[in-house]
């Protein structure tokens, strides 16, 4: 009987420690953590500002789930951080953390994240990193999904640095005719003017500039009527870049072209907005 009991108490403790963790689970360090427990102390990381450890987690944090999307974010604003930290920088470490950002941008929008910040993301990436193409795809994407006046004017800046300058006219004519109020009619005008001389259609580009100013004007007295401290506005001082930009144009075309006349009118002009060579 006794020796039956002790065989008992023996099978009982094997059962038990088969039940029990195994000696993989147990080493010390081993680590079961969720894909949102990763992300959870990814996120902190990055928010302390431990990039590299961050980036660790995060990425264990995304390769669990192909759409958990936040671990994503999180990579392509570190990456984008880092990348732009250094806008005069062409360093090819500068580079690989902006086309890794890209990447992770690109990503997000490939699971139908189609925020317009994803698509200003992408375009400022393919600005920095000198891809017409890319910044063309994307600010034509920006467009199509988010039609107001910024987006418009990125197109026409994108359709330009592409060689699209028949593109550049036709957007930016649209942009005109859409938002007469909005801070970027200026550089509408502007982008247009440019577009023409690059098909070497100086006139054209000469009464497109002209109308441009006269628009600026416009805008800038409705500005003045709404009283207020209307000069420390960006949209007075985007204005007013444009509208120099434009003069500057004009008078290339009229030296040129040698008109006398109205190239004093346009030095006048760029002595009353301010502008000092």
């Amino acid at each position: 009987m006794r020796t039956c009991c002790l065989l008992s108490v023996a099978y009982l403790a094997f059962l038990l420690g088969s039940c029990g963790p195994s000696p993989e689970v147990m080493k010390p360090g081993a680590t079961s953590m969720s894909k949102e427990g990763l992300y959870e102390k990814g996120h902190l990381l990055y928010m302390q500002q431990q990039y590299d450890s961050a980036t660790v987690l995060l990425k264990k944090a995304a390769s669990m789930d192909s759409l958990f999307q936040t671990p994503i974010q999180d990579l392509a604003a570190l990456h984008f951080d880092l990348g732009m930290r250094s806008p005069s920088d062409a360093s090819p470490a500068r580079m690989e953390k902006l086309r890794e950002a890209k990447r992770y941008y690109a990503r997000l929008e490939a699971l139908g994240n189609q925020d317009s910040e994803i698509y200003e993301r992408l375009c400022e990436i393919s600005v920095a990193t000198e891809d017409d193409r890319s910044f063309l795809r994307y600010a034509k994407k920006n467009a199509e999904k988010y039609p107001f006046d910024r987006q418009y004017y990125n197109l026409g800046l994108a359709t330009f640095g592409a060689g699209d300058y028949a593109g550049t006219v036709r957007t930016q004519k649209e942009a005109v005719e859409k938002f007469r109020q909005s801070p970027y009619l200026g550089g509408f005008y502007r982008q247009m003017g440019r577009a023409y001389m690059k098909m070497d259609r100086d006139q054209t580009a000469e009464r497109t500039l002209t109308s441009g100013v006269q628009a600026v004007d416009v805008r800038v007295a409705e500005l003045r009527r709404g009283g207020g401290e209307y000069k420390a506005t960006d949209a007075y001082r985007r204005l007013t870049d444009d509208k120099i930009a434009m003069l500057l144009l004009l008078k290339r075309l009229h030296q040129t072209y040698k008109a006398t006349d109205k190239l004093e009118q346009v030095e006048r002009q760029l002595k009353e907005a301010g502008y000092t060579q």
